[in-house]
């Protein structure tokens, strides 16, 4: 695995725990990933997860890194920092097994800091949907009541599919809108949805998601692959799995500060 140093590092500890650094980065995963970025996830996330994350499923290339599962094996990789307001976007192709999903997001919860509320800013490609994105906000207290706030967007109107070229995405996220974009097959930047924080007129609108609900602590930056358990919940996201082994490439995962 590579060692280089992090570029333009800056560095500005915040008053929680734990302690977050305001980094530019950028992975093009040669040979393996950066751990000064990244570790690999072990362990069981349980239902609707079907399988265990495990380093062995991460494979390096010369010019990627591929996650895969099989035999109950699956792949994470969590930032070692946290991170605020920014971009982050990457570059990922993934195979076409029904019940699997691929996924570049943001997670932060009580698992980090107590009390803290859970937050997530996704992108995630399920097969069982489709040549579609699975745009998403997720939002739950500790002990509370979780939402979402979800979204699929049709790739074939951008003239991709992620199943048989490489989908360079992100989103754009700061303290009033997370706007999600893509480069479609000319190689324009397209914006694909845009969410905004309530802006406390009394009415919520469609793209609006309320001011308590809006992501603001600093957050993980994740990539993975995993297959459901077949559960009810599985079943419903990501879909039935039929056991077969799965993989999801990912070119390179940048974050540009705001």
């Amino acid at each position: 695995m590579k060692t280089t140093l992090i570029s333009s590092l800056v560095a500005a500890c915040v008053f929680i725990s734990p302690c977050t650094y305001a980094n530019y980065f950028k992975d093009n995963f040669s040979w393996g990933y950066d751990n000064s970025i990244w570790n690999a996830r072990s362990g069981d996330n349980g239902s609707p997860f079907g399988c265990v994350f495990s380093p062995a499923m991460i494979n390096p290339s010369e010019h990627g890194v591929t996650l895969s599962l099989a035999q109950g094996s699956c792949a994470e990789l969590q930032s070692n920092n946290f991170y605020s307001f920014g971009k982050v976007q990457g570059s990922l192709k993934s195979g076409n097994i029904a019940g699997t999903v691929s996924s570049i997001f943001t997670y932060t919860s009580w698992w980090d800091v107590p009390g803290r509320a859970w937050q997530e800013i996704d992108i995630e490609l399920l097969p069982s949907l489709g040549n579609v994105v699975h745009t998403n906000v997720i939002y739950q207290p500790q002990g509370g009541t979780y939402q979402s706030w979800e979204k699929d967007i049709d790739l074939s109107q951008y003239g991709l599919d992620y199943r048989e070229n490489l989908l360079t995405i992100g989103f754009d996220w700061s303290s009033s809108s997370i706007r999600w974009y893509l480069y479609d097959s000319q190689g324009t930047e397209q914006t694909i949805r845009v969410l905004y924080k309530d802006n406390g007129d009394g009415h919520l609108a469609e793209n609006e998601i309320p001011a308590y609900a809006w992501p603001v602590d600093n957050t993980k930056i994740m990539i993975n692959h995993w297959n459901g358990d077949n559960s009810t919940e599985g079943n419903y996201f990501p879909g039935q799995y039929y056991g077969s082994p799965s993989w999801a490439y990912y070119d390179f995962i940048e974050y540009i500060p705001q």
